[in-house]
């Protein structure tokens, strides 16, 4: 069965600073035509980093979306022609004054597939060193959180960590770099 779903036109409903909105006029495999609504932020890395001591450096920050305060990995949007390395290395030096001197690529996922085209990088940064560099943006606030590895996993668990590149990073880092669980 052939599920894809064939565009008639499609229309700019909101343009702003972060985001574009369109709607989205399909046919659908059976004929028939439908509304699909489509958000459009800018694409976006973070950064799981791991200290020599098994230490994660965590922020945490007030999200308005879901009005609570979270505790998440760096990240940040791409720049304009910014490369992704780039920007995983500008993101953790200003959100945790670190310098990641290694980034390794772990994997890119869409966060939200039913209506976005947003998509995250995500790199484990390690060999950190301070940085005199670290400044957040005009408009976030941000607190340092560095917690041992293990203890993040459980807030994964356990639910205290809710942000999805967060768990996935740590997911794929248990999956990945320590050995298998029996």
């Amino acid at each position: 069965m052939d599920l894809e779903e064939e565009l008639i036109r499609k229309k700019i409903v909101y343009q702003g600073h972060y985001l574009r909105t369109e709607e989205h006029i399909v046919r659908l495999p059976d004929g028939t035509e439908a509304l699909r609504e489509i958000v459009s932020p800018p694409d976006a890395v973070g950064v799981l980093p791991i200290d020599q001591d098994q230490r994660v450096n965590l922020v945490r920050q007030y999200r308005p979306a879901i009005r609570q305060v979270t505790l998440e990995i760096p990240a940040g949007l791409l720049e304009p022609d910014e490369d992704r390395l780039e920007t995983a290395r500008r993101e953790t030096i200003e959100e945790i004054g670190m310098v990641p001197n290694k980034l390794d690529f772990l994997f890119t996922y869409y966060h939200s597939v039913g209506f976005s085209t947003g998509k995250i990088a995500i790199y484990l940064g390690r060999d950190l060193a301070p940085s005199t560099e670290a400044h957040a943006d005009a408009e976030e606030f941000l607190e340092l959180v560095t917690l041992p590895l293990e203890e993040v996993f459980q807030m994964g668990l356990s639910g205290k960590i809710v942000d999805s590149k967060t768990l996935l990073a740590l997911l794929w880092y248990r999956q990945v770099f320590e050995e298998p669980r029996l």
